[in-house]
């Protein structure tokens, strides 16, 4: 019975300590950008929401980091939310991406 009571506190540390892990680049995170042929959908089910949009949704931006690993994609709600990347996808009237880049917009990740 003793080791119930304490099945609530280990559940709440556990959910609590997951939240404050640092996220693991990924060396294949943007591998699946193909101009011409990726669709809006694909880049959503992929990275999520981006981090702005722009004319009607025809231009997405995400905000990224890097470590070793490779790619962090950074979310909005993250308390320094801030890279050294921003991702710049345009699609045609279609929602096919027309093109893509990866542009250096810091070289510290904290710098302003």
């Amino acid at each position: 019975m003793r080791a119930r009571s304490y099945l609530p506190v280990v559940v709440v540390l556990t959910a609590v300590l997951a939240g404050c892990m640092t996220p693991v680049g990924n060396r294949d995170l943007l591998a699946f950008l193909q101009d011409g042929s990726t669709t809006r959908e694909d880049v959503y089910l992929h990275l999520a929401e981006p981090s702005s949009t722009f004319e009607g949704g025809s231009i997405l931006t995400y905000l990224l980091d890097e470590d070793q690993a490779g790619y962090i994609l950074m979310r909005r709600k993250e308390k320094a939310w801030n890279g050294k990347f921003s991702l710049v996808l345009a699609f045609d009237e279609h929602g096919v991406l027309r093109r893509h880049s990866l542009v250096r917009i810091r070289d510290v990740p904290n710098s302003p």
